[in-house]
C-alpha cells in the first residue's frame, strides 16, 4: 500500500520570467510491498522500473525513511538509504525504487528556469553526482513541508514562495553535502576540481578569498608551512597548472568582472584586483585577451547587452 499526495502546476509565463518555477511537487509514504511510483501521476511523469524515464525539467527527491535503488544514464547502480537526495536533471534517463522489503518515504518536488540552469552551469550541481548523502536534515525536510503546504493553500504570490522554498532547499542541500569544500568552484562554468590534496584546497581557498592582496608564491607557502617548490609541484600536480599561474588567474578574473560591473578606472581596478601597477595589470590583460583594460570593458558590457536583449543566442 502506498500513501500518496501531490499536485501539478501550469507553468506561466510570468513565473518562468521570475527565474525559476515549479512545476510539481508530493509525498508519499511506500509501505512494504507497494506499488511503485504510485498511481495517478501524468504520463510524462509516470514510468516502470523497466523502462525508466527522463524528465523535461529538474527534481529533486528526498528520501526521508526506508531504502532502495537508483540508476541513471550516467551512473550505475546505487544503494539508496534514509537521507539521501535523488538529483534529477533535464533529459537524462534515470529509474529508482524502494526495497519491497522495506519500503520507503519521499518527498519531491519538480522545477526548472533560468537560475538553475545557471546554478548547473556553474558546476553547484552535475548530473554526474545525482545521488546526494545528506543524512536527515531538518534544514531540508522543512522547507519541503513548507512548500507542500502552500501548495495545498496557494496563497497570495504562492509560485514566487515555492519557489523560494526551492532555493532553500537548494542550499540546504549543498550545506548538508559539504560540496563546495570538496568541489571548489573556482571560476566558472565547468570549472571544479574534487581535490584530494588537503594542502592546495586551502591555498585555493587564500588566493581566491585574498584576489585584492598582493599575494605571491613565496607568502603563501610560508603560510602554509611548505616550500615555494613544494607549493608549485602539489598545485601542478593537484591542477595542472602552477600556484603563480592560479594566483594570475584570480586577479584577472576580478579585473574582468570590475570591468563589466563597475565604473572604477583602471588606477582604482588595480589596488582591487592585487596587481601591483597600471602597467602590470595592462600587460597581464592583453596577453590574456590580446586587447587594453578599457577595450575589453567596451566588449564585455558590449556583450551582456546583447546577451540581454537575445537570451536564446
Amino acid at each position: 500500500m502506498s500513501d500518496s499526495d501531490f499536485r501539478y502546476l501550469p507553468v506561466r509565463p510570468r513565473d518562468v520570467q521570475w527565474g525559476i518555477h515549479v512545476c510539481g511537487a508530493g509525498h508519499a509514504v511506500i509501505r512494504r510491498g507497494g506499488a511503485y511510483p504510485p498511481p495517478g501521476h501524468p504520463e510524462l511523469y509516470a514510468f516502470t522500473w523497466k523502462k525508466g524515464r527522463s524528465l523535461p525539467e529538474y527534481q529533486v527527491l528526498y528520501v526521508a525513511a526506508g531504502e532502495g535503488v537508483f540508476e541513471s544514464a550516467v551512473t550505475g547502480p546505487e544503494r539508496v538509504v534514509a537521507g539521501t537526495i535523488l538529483f534529477l536533471f533535464p533529459g537524462v534517463w534515470h529509474r529508482y525504487r524502494p526495497d519491497k522489503a522495506l519500503g520507503w518515504e519521499e518527498y519531491w518536488v519538480s522545477f526548472g528556469g533560468e537560475q538553475m540552469d545557471r546554478l548547473v552551469l556553474n558546476r553547484f550541481f552535475s548530473p554526474e553526482q545525482p545521488v546526494l548523502r545528506t543524512g536527515l536534515k531538518d534544514s531540508i525536510l522543512s522547507p519541503f513541508t513548507i512548500l507542500l503546504e502552500r501548495l495545498q493553500d496557494t496563497p497570495p504570490g504562492f509560485p514566487h514562495l515555492i519557489a523560494a522554498n526551492v532555493m532553500e532547499i537548494l542550499a540546504a542541500i549543498l550545506a548538508a553535502t559539504s560540496a563546495e569544500t570538496h568541489q571548489l568552484i573556482l571560476q566558472g562554468p565547468r570549472d571544479v576540481f574534487a581535490l584530494k590534496d588537503r594542502l592546495v584546497s586551502e591555498a585555493l581557498r587564500m588566493i581566491w578569498s585574498g584576489s585584492h592582496l598582493q599575494l605571491s608564491v613565496a607568502g603563501l607557502a610560508q603560510r602554509l608551512h611548505v616550500t615555494s617548490r613544494s607549493l608549485e609541484r602539489r598545485f601542478q600536480q593537484a591542477l595542472g597548472r602552477t600556484a603563480r599561474e592560479e594566483i594570475l588567474r584570480c586577479r584577472l578574473d576580478r579585473v574582468r568582472r570590475l570591468l563589466a560591473d563597475t565604473d572604477l578606472t583602471v588606477s582604482e581596478i588595480v589596488s582591487a584586483s592585487g596587481f601591483s601597477s597600471s602597467d602590470a595589470l595592462s600587460r597581464a590583460v592583453q596577453r590574456a585577451e590580446g586587447t587594453t583594460p578599457l577595450q575589453l570593458r567596451r566588449h564585455l558590457r558590449s556583450r551582456r547587452a546583447k546577451d540581454q536583449r537575445d537570451p536564446a543566442t
